[in-house]
């Protein structure tokens, strides 16, 4: 299987968790799949078909902070201010709220794509190159084509994870995030549950106590794996397990 594989390096990274407005601005340890559709999207230049890309990344960051920022509430005026001898009737109102919001620094990203063909437009992108906000830019370090190789081991790790795994998988973290945000003017968001991993975990048939759960009636496995990644454990590479931006996510788990 041949895929674009896009090397992207930030100083700040902030992936807002969207059902938190008021005190503090929480953040995604991992950037979101609706992320990483922006971030395609500004790459090519244009809104594209979601269900015509799968991918699956690596991501990395070196410390976790918190800043403080402003939030602007704009609403409606309902009083008047005197200038001179005349009365004005104020249109808008705004209050300042201060706020922290978390944020990432020194974030990695490796991202795969499917169809390889993407690869070009990580090399000549169209809009400013963002991780996360449009504040937050980025460098593409590098953007070819690989080609993936099958093995029957891999190892997993800093990486985002299906929802359908839970059941194989004792270790990372369940997070609903927003999996895709459709063009304006409705920008209808759409929520996935997903599996936020940091730990190092071998899957398939490596010979190890830190691995998935195994069920002797399920078929032998198989993995997608990058042969470039650097080798762990009996020289297992590392593991890509692909998602997609519409349709059943229970549908795209390893391949």
């Amino acid at each position: 299987m041949r895929v674009a594989k896009v090397q992207i390096e930030a100083p700040i990274a902030s992936f807002r968790y969207p059902h938190f407005l008021i005190g503090r601005q929480a953040g995604f340890d991992m950037p979101p799949p609706s992320t990483i559709y922006g971030h395609i999207a500004s790459a090519v230049g244009e809104w594209f078909d979601p269900a015509t890309v799968k991918f699956a990344y690596h991501f990395r960051f070196q410390a976790k902070g918190s800043d403080l920022e402003h939030q602007h509430i704009i609403a409606a005026g309902g009083q008047s201010f005197k200038w001179g001898a005349s009365k004005y009737p104020v249109s808008t109102q705004a209050t300042v709220q201060p706020h922290l919001r978390d944020f990432l620094f020194g974030c990695s990203l490796t991202l795969y794509l499917d169809p390889p063909e993407l690869a070009e437009a990580f090399r000549h992108p169209v809009f400013c190159v963002n991780l996360g906000r449009s504040q937050d830019l980025a460098s593409v370090i590098s953007s070819g084509v690989l080609e993936l190789e099958r093995a029957k081991g891999a190892y997993l790790e800093q990486t985002l994870l299906p929802f359908s795994m839970r059941p194989l998988l004792g270790r990372g973290v369940t997070v609903l995030m927003p999996r895709y945000i459709e063009p304006p003017p409705e920008r209808e968001p759409h929520f996935s549950r997903y599996i936020v991993l940091f730990d190092l975990v071998y899957a398939g048939d490596v010979p190890h106590t830190n691995r998935l759960l195994h069920y002797e009636d399920r078929s032998p496995e198989e993995w997608l794996v990058d042969p470039s990644s650097p080798p762990k454990h009996e020289g297992v590479r590392r593991g890509l397990v692909f998602h997609s931006f519409v349709g059943d996510e229970d549908n795209v788990a390893r391949l």
